[in-house]
């Protein structure tokens, strides 16, 4: 063999050598493999625990507003509760303003409606007065001295009636005597509390 050939075989297999070394692959290299697969464990590692971190973070979050929500409807609960309170004291306030006359006390209307009432109970009005209006703060009032005659069960019907109608009335004091005991004739002297908000 000639050295020529020497020569061209060792530059062959030098040229050859520094090409496979070229383009051997990084991947090829045990170290270079493992330190990128330990970076990329690291990164992953952190990765996770960023990503837990972040789903703790989440879940404390999701905690607080469900407290908030739990809150937030006991809240509206109440708020419910009280609304159909007040539309219920709103009710009842309206009863009981129709309860009382806004009407002044005018005791010629007085003395009218109780003569009319009396008789409705086979009863006598003989005798009728009043003491001055006073005002309680709230309402205005007039004591009224009422004497009826007619039988003992006419008369507590009469009365009876009288404090159960829808406009608030009083019965402060009955007083009763016989008048005739063959026919249970009583006379009786009766207070009677009127009231009115005008």
């Amino acid at each position: 063999m000639a050295l020529s050939d020497v020569i061209k075989k060792k530059e062959a297999t030098g040229e050859a050598k520094a090409q496979n070394s070229e383009n051997k692959n990084l991947l090829e290299d045990v170290r270079v493999v493992i330190a990128i697969l330990i970076v990329l464990i690291f990164a992953l590692i952190g990765l996770i625990v960023y990503g837990t971190l972040g789903i703790n973070e989440t879940k404390v979050q999701i905690d607080e507003m469900k407290i908030k929500y739990s809150e937030n409807q006991q809240a509206i609960a109440q708020l419910v509760a009280l609304q159909q309170q007040s539309e219920m004291y709103k009710a009842r306030k309206a009863e009981y303003d129709s309860m009382i006359s806004s009407d002044p006390i005018d005791q010629m209307n007085i003395m009218i409606n109780m003569e009319n009432e009396v008789e409705k109970y086979n009863c006598s009005l003989t005798g009728l007065d009043f003491d001055e209006i006073t005002n309680t703060g709230l309402v205005n009032q007039i004591n009224v001295y009422m004497t009826v005659t007619g039988k003992y069960e006419d008369i507590i019907r009469f009365c009876r009636d009288t404090v159960n109608k829808k406009q608030i009335k009083r019965i402060d004091k009955i007083n009763m005597t016989i008048l005739n005991k063959d026919d249970n004739t009583m006379n009786a002297e009766i207070t009677v509390v009127e009231f009115s908000k005008g």
